[in-house]
Formats: C-alpha cells, structure tokens, sequence
C-alpha cells in the first residue's frame, strides 16, 4: 500500500468514527453539547417522575437545577424523539423548591412512549424516560406494587421491578423515612429529592410512572395520625411532587381514584384524619375520618356495578385481632367492622386489597378475613414490603404465612377478554426475582373462586 493510499485509509476511518461519535454520543454521553465544542452543559433536570396515567395522558413533575419560563415535556415514539407530542410550556415554581408540573393529553391508547424535558429551548437527555399507555376497555395488564424503603436506597430490588416492565408502580407508603415533625414544608421537600436522586429510584420511577399514597414515616413520624404538626405541610408539598391522580378534595387528605380498563383503584390515605391509636375503640374513633369514609362506600357503591374487579390500596394492615392502641385496623375494630358490614350488605363482591407498611409479604385468601356476623370470607389482601427495610411482621393470621424481609415486592396480574369474569394472579418476590409466594383466583358476578 502506498503512503498516498494509507493516507486516504486513515482519513476514511475518521470520518467513519466521527459520524459514529455524532450519531452515538447524546446516548453516551448527554451531558455533552456537541454544538459547543464537546464542553458540558450545565444539567438542567435534577429528577423527574411521572403518574397519573390513563390511555390518552400522562402527568409529569420535575425539579429543575435553575429557574425558567420555559420548560416543556416532550413525548415520543422513540428515543430521538422526532415529530413529538409537547406538553404547554410552564414556569418552575420557586417557592416550590424549581417544581415544575407539565401534563400531556393527546397520546395514543396501547403505545409505549418515550419523553424527555426541554428547558430554555435545550432538550436535557441526561433524564429521559419512558411508560405505555393503557389500552381503552377491557385488557390484561401487571403492575407492580410495595412500601417502605430507607430514605435514598438504591437496593437492587428496585431495578428488579423495573426489569418487569409493570404498566405503573403502586407505591404504598413509606417513600422514604424522614419522620418529620415540624410543619416546614423545605424539609418534604428535600426528602423527595434523596428519593428521586437515588440511583436505583430514579431509574426506576423514570422507566415506571407512580401512583402513590403515603404511610406513617413519609406523613410524619412514627405511627403517624392527624395529630402530626406536619401534616398540613405533607399534604401541599405531595400536590406539588407528586404526579398524581386527581385528588378528591383540593387540600386535605390525599384520597383518589383511577381505571385500567375494567378494574378501579381506590387509593385511601390512612394517616391524615386517623385518630392518635391511644383512643378508646368506640364510634368516632377512625383511620379514615368521616368525609374519606363517605368517598370511600360512594366509590364502591358506584364500582359494584361499573367494574370486573376494584382493588383498594390501604396502607395499614387490615387482618388482625382487635388490639386496643395498635397502629393497624385491630386498634379501629368498630371502623373496620362497620366497612365490613357495608361491603357485605351491598354486595360487593369484586374486591381485593393490597398493603404494606408491615415489612414482610404475606396472601391471605379470605378465609382470615372473617369479620361480619355472618362468618363468610372475606376479600382476598395482600401485602407487599419492604422495598429496604428491616423485617417487621403485623396482623394475621395470613393463609399463606408470613415472609418477613428487605428486598421484597408485589406483582399483580390482570386478565381480561371482556367475558363475564377476570383471572387475577398475585405473585410475591424478592431483589434476585424469586417467587417467594403467589395466589390466582377467579372474579365473577358470583364473587370469587
């Protein structure tokens, strides 16, 4: 080969490397402006989550590293996201720790999505992320579910549940362990940041839109109830954080509710109207308080004959003995006993619930959730945790036993054709993806089987 020739070679090679760092480099590298010398921008976007999912929208909150008028969620088909869908530029809110709340409404049903944020006219890649939509009517589908992490972790489990690919994470309390006591709103806020900061967690909530509902350590401290001097604080930052469903009132308790297909989800906040444990179990006494309560029986009332299946997220453990001062149901027997008789008495019979707070997976199949005078089963409740915590057992019996331990989840899976039932099947696992235990059963007009 002549040197003319080696030299041609040379310069075809880097053209060949240099078209391949402009096409591969936003993915390698993107906090690399290539238009600027290959010198770093500054990252605009310090985390972003996404929720409130239905088949034709989502909802997105972000936490900008700088104030703008200018901030945008672009949405895609692919990761270049070429001929997006754009969200309505918003403001960062500054009182508000650089929030910023964007929200898409003109997706297609049944399509996976990829988005990112454009700030200031720059589209910041270091944060991108991605969900599915649901389809419209009748479909199959798994989420995954589960509470309680240390504030911050990055436990692998959180990357096993992203390699599912649920369609969304319930999350059930326990975002993070902060147990805060002062009405400062600064210092909620700066426990989602060590949330959605963390490794694992970021990935994650960015791979997975949320649908969250707090328990006692991310409502106030321990054992939480509406004497916490935080609770007025929790509840106006979660309405600025959190991508969430819409809420049942406009300040206050964080109820709500959501439909995938034919199943609807009750989201219940068990901390803000709840009385202090100590109380006397009689009349009054409640976890819900009058008004959630109201919601509550309405919601199952108007899912009775509207919906296959209805799954309500209570955070605190239900099955127990009466127990007087208990953090769970057992300290609320006269609440639980009059939801029971209501359920009963109106024939409610496509319910199931799902639960954390206690740090241990554990199925009950109904035949331990006898409550009413009756002595018929009752609805099948399972409970997921802890994400990364200590193991802890409550309530019980379970049909399945109990299965204390960090690193653990929920799935849970749908099946739906539109006939006159759906197969709904519960698997619990831990970090490395075992099955640590499961249960199916059959929802129809006749109840469960």
């Amino acid at each position: 080969m002549t040197k003319r020739s080696r030299w041609i070679s040379l310069l075809i090679l880097l053209a060949l490397l240099l078209a391949l760092l402009v096409r591969y480099a936003p993915r390698l590298f993107p906090t690399l402006d290539l238009r600027s010398g290959f010198l770093p921008r500054a990252r605009a976007v310090e985390w972003v989550w996404t929720g409130a999912l239905r088949p034709t929208s989502m909802r997105a909150v972000a936490r900008l590293t700088r104030p703008s008028d200018r901030v945008r969620l672009l949405v895609g088909r692919d990761e270049t996201l070429a001929d997006p869908v754009a969200s309505a530029y918003q403001a960062t809110d500054e009182a508000a720790g650089l929030l910023v709340r964007m929200a898409v409404d003109d997706l297609e049903p049944g399509v996976r999505y990829h988005y990112a944020l454009e700030v200031d006219d720059e589209v910041d890649r270091a944060r991108r992320g991605a969900f599915r939509t649901p389809r419209e009517g009748p479909q199959s589908f798994t989420f995954a579910f589960g509470s309680c992490a240390q504030t911050g972790s990055s436990h692998p489990v959180f990357g096993t549940i992203r390699r599912h690919d649920p369609l969304f994470l319930l999350h059930l309390g326990d975002l993070h362990y902060e147990n805060i006591e002062r009405a400062d709103p600064a210092l909620y806020r700066r426990a989602f940041d060590r949330v959605l900061k963390s490794a694992g967690q970021s990935r994650l909530f960015r791979a997975v839109p949320v649908a969250y509902v707090w328990d006692d350590h991310d409502f106030g401290p321990d054992n939480a109830d509406s004497s916490s001097p935080g609770g007025a604080a929790a509840q106006r930052v979660y309405r600025q954080a959190v991508p969430h469903y819409p809420l049942a009132t406009d300040d206050g308790p964080i109820f709500q509710a959501f439909t995938i297909g034919r199943v609807r989800f009750l989201l219940t906040d068990s901390r803000s109207e709840k009385t202090p444990r100590a109380k006397p179990d009689r009349p009054g006494k409640t976890v819900l308080g009058a008004a959630q309560k109201r919601w509550l029986e309405q919601e199952l009332l108007d899912a009775r004959d509207r919906y296959a299946l209805i799954v309500w997220a209570n955070s605190m453990p239900w099955i127990g003995e009466p127990l007087e001062g208990a953090d769970h149901w057992g300290g609320y027997h006269t609440e639980r006993l009059e939801l029971a008789r209501f359920i009963e008495a109106n024939g409610i019979r496509q319910l199931v619930m799902l639960s954390g707070d206690a740090h241990m997976m554990a199925i009950d199949d109904g035949s331990h959730n006898r409550l009413t005078a009756s002595g018929g089963p009752g609805f099948p409740v399972m409970h997921a945790a802890a994400f990364d915590r200590s193991a802890s057992v409550k309530g019980g019996p379970y049909s399945s036993g109990v299965f204390p331990g960090p690193g653990q989840f929920g799935l849970m899976t749908v099946e739906d054709d539109g006939g006159e039932t759906v197969t709904v099947r519960w698997s619990g696992r831990d970090h490395r993806d075992r099955e640590l235990l499961s249960h199916s059963f059959v929802v129809g007009e006749s109840g469960m089987r």
